[in-house]
């Protein structure tokens, strides 16, 4: 039920006010402090059980303006950034408008730079391909014109102090350009047909570790290979060959001297009690001693243990007791006669393995099959038989030594020497990534006259002529073959920047739907977010504007 009363009613009919927020419930009765109540004239206040609900008004607090002014921040909020997005073209400008998107458009964009610089590298390329595209064309019109002098040097019909000569200097001539065109065809500084671009492999290290044994060595100097059959040891070069000495591991050996009153050792004796001990000695490259490792004593003679450092020998060198490898050995003597069960002790500092190495310029290989014994007259004869100028010997090897390689007690090491650098030319990268698949490798064959083997081409005779017909026809094969390579990879080329001109575009699509505004959709929340603005504004003014209302209450 609603009651229609006046201001000068209510006077009257409230007794007592209760506040609750911004209402206040008036019971009705006399009117008392009737300045706390403003209730416009002719409003409806609503009754109920005898109370009415009114208004307070208060001046401290005005909660509407508060109410207005946060709205009001909210819309210029949503303003600006509706500004920026519109503005800038991007939905998202920071990680705060989408993290997930944020994050995967960053790296769709560090793709597509990947894909532009690659399409830029392959353009590059086949620059670089057409300048020694260019190069080769002319090499080849100057080995066709070679081809035709050679020709006609070959008829019977010239001589050879005239006609044979002035064909030749011509020839002389068209070398000396090929030549020039090899040295000066450059891309960017890049040396093209000079051989510097050239693809192959270096010299690799190969260790021979696979069960390489020896048997004991005597003057022929014998060792078996224990390894796979045909273990190919490839031996990169053809300078010089050296083999480091086996290594004793450690061993200790022990030679017992039974009592022999009057016996001196010699070399014979020792190297056949050596020969027969538990141990066997694999280097005397080392600091070993010989020591009596006990007194002696014999009847009534007494004594201390003899040592005797090393001695370096020569294999001509009559007092050697001991050799184990190239220039060392041990001398024994009895320093008193009667020595009953003393024991030499021969010791060393400990070694680990057993090698050795062969170096050189050239690349050979050498075919040792496994459980064969080879000396090293029969490898260089297997050389020999092969065409290859190399010499293989083990040096200073004695009789009685030993030389070990099994397992991983020790190895050969073929090292290469110099030979072809390593690398394949030129390495193209073309696509957004290092893997091997998004990198080309561009090599061109070396283009002097001397790669062409036509140095030796000599038309100032007949016979002459006739051969160098055949070297200029194997020459132009080459050239052709590297032209027909650099084509090959020129349509490579065009075909690489096709495809990433397409994944780029494609990625770019992506990037876009993820990371770019729709103008049309942020037109419209701009629209609706400045209309709210205005309306806020209006709100706060008509909210500041009724606590003054309090200022007829004081009239």
């Amino acid at each position: 039920m609603k009651e229609k009363v006046k201001s000068y009613d209510i006077y009257y009919r409230v007794e007592k006010m209760v506040c609750f927020g911004n209402s206040v419930r008036c019971q009705t009765g006399p009117v008392r402090h009737w300045r706390h109540l403003f209730i416009m004239r002719d409003r409806e206040v609503p009754v109920k059980n005898n109370y009415m609900e009114v208004i307070i008004m208060r001046i401290q607090h005005n909660i509407m303006a508060l109410n207005s002014n946060r709205q009001l921040g909210i819309n210029n909020s949503a303003v600006a950034r509706s500004l920026e997005k519109l503005s800038s073209g991007y939905r998202i400008n920071r990680a705060g408008d989408d993290a997930a998107g944020l994050a995967i458009s960053e790296k769709m964009r560090a793709q597509i730079k990947g894909l532009e610089a690659a399409t830029d590298n392959s353009q590059d390329a086949i620059s670089l391909v057409q300048t020694a595209e260019g190069g080769l064309q002319e090499v080849h019109s100057m080995l066709n014109r070679m081809t035709e002098l050679a020709t006609k040097s070959a008829n019977g019909t010239y001589t050879d102090d005239v006609d044979r000569k002035a064909l030749q200097d011509e020839i002389s001539a068209l070398k000396d350009e090929i030549n020039r065109i090899a040295d000066g065809t450059d891309f960017n500084g890049i040396k093209l047909l000079d051989g510097t671009m050239g693809t192959g492999s270096a010299g690799k290290v190969d260790t021979v570790a696979a069960g390489v044994t020896a048997t004991t060595m005597d003057a022929a100097t014998k060792f078996t290979f224990s390894g796979p059959e045909g273990y190919a040891v490839k031996i990169q070069a053809a300078e010089k060959n050296t083999a480091s000495s086996a290594a004793w591991n450690g061993t200790t050996l022990t030679i017992t001297l039974n009592g022999d009153k009057s016996k001196t050792y010699t070399q014979e004796d020792i190297d056949n009690l050596i020969r027969n001990a538990s141990g066997k000695p694999k280097d005397a490259g080392v600091n070993i001693k010989l020591t009596v490792d006990r007194d002696f004593k014999l009847g009534d003679d007494t004594g201390t243990g003899a040592t005797s450092d090393i001695k370096t020998l020569t294999s001509e060198a009559a007092s050697q007791a001991f050799a184990v490898d190239n220039t060392a050995g041990i001398k024994v003597t009895a320093k008193k006669a009667g020595l009953n069960n003393s024991s030499l002790t021969f010791k060393n500092t400990p070694a680990d393995k057993v090698g050795g190495s062969i170096t050189g310029a050239g690349a050979y290989e050498v075919n040792l099959v496994a459980a064969t014994s080879y000396t090293s007259s029969e490898i260089n004869k297997m050389l020999a038989d092969a065409g290859i100028e190399l010499q293989v010997d083990f040096e200073g090897t004695k009789t009685g030594a030993d030389m070990a390689a099994a397992g991983t007690t020790g190895a050969f090491t073929l090292a290469g020497g110099t030979g072809l650098p390593e690398g394949g030319g030129l390495k193209l990268q073309i696509g957004d990534t290092s893997d091997s698949y998004n990198q080309l490798e561009l090599g061109i064959a070396d283009m002097h006259v001397n790669a062409l083997d036509l140095t030796s081409v000599d038309i100032s005779t007949r016979d002459g002529a006739a051969a160098a017909m055949s070297k200029i026809k194997t020459a132009i094969n080459t050239v052709s073959t590297s032209r027909g390579k650099l084509g090959a990879i020129q349509n490579r080329l065009e075909h690489t920047i096709n495809n990433l001109g397409v994944t780029t575009e494609n990625i770019t699509s992506a990037e876009s739907r993820i990371r770019d505004v729709d103008m049309a959709k942020e037109m419209m929340n701009y629209t609706k977010n400045s209309v709210l603005v205005q309306s806020a504004q209006a709100m706060l003014a008509q909210a500041n504007q009724q606590p003054q209302s309090v200022l007829q209450l004081l009239q």
